[in-house]
């Protein structure tokens, strides 16, 4: 399945509604620096080929990207994601199933190839 990309909160609601993907993680990413172009965060910039790698052809699983805000944004305690998904660094990938996070790799967790490869399994 393709990467899917936050309209927030209706992508989102499709991952807990009545048919979610078979496979679901949300990717939670640094935003995009309307300077550059690219995410602030440079581990997120690191992992971002792994993740498209897995997530970018037909039997892959659905990835949902969600975007924490720029730097400043992010670093603020109060930030929506630390607070409501205990996301607590840039980038974590989490899996769910039945709608509820069973696992999570955290920035360079994801370029572990074998905790990568365990996490990506079914069951």
């Amino acid at each position: 399945m393709p990467l899917l990309y936050t309209p927030y909160p209706k992508v989102l609601n499709s991952f807990f509604g009545p048919a979610p993907p078979k496979r679901p993680f949300l990717i939670y990413y640094a935003s995009i620096d309307p300077a550059t172009g690219q995410m602030w965060c440079p581990d997120c910039r690191a992992v971002e080929g792994t993740v498209k790698d897995l997530f970018d052809n037909d039997d892959g699983p659905t990835g949902l990207i969600i975007w924490v805000g720029q730097r400043a944004e992010w670093k603020n305690p109060n930030n929506q994601y630390r607070k409501e998904a205990g996301i607590t660094g840039v980038p974590t990938i989490v899996k769910l199933k039945a709608g509820k996070e069973v696992a999570r790799l955290v920035e360079y967790e994801i370029l572990d190839k074998d905790k990568l490869s365990a996490f990506m399994q079914d069951g």
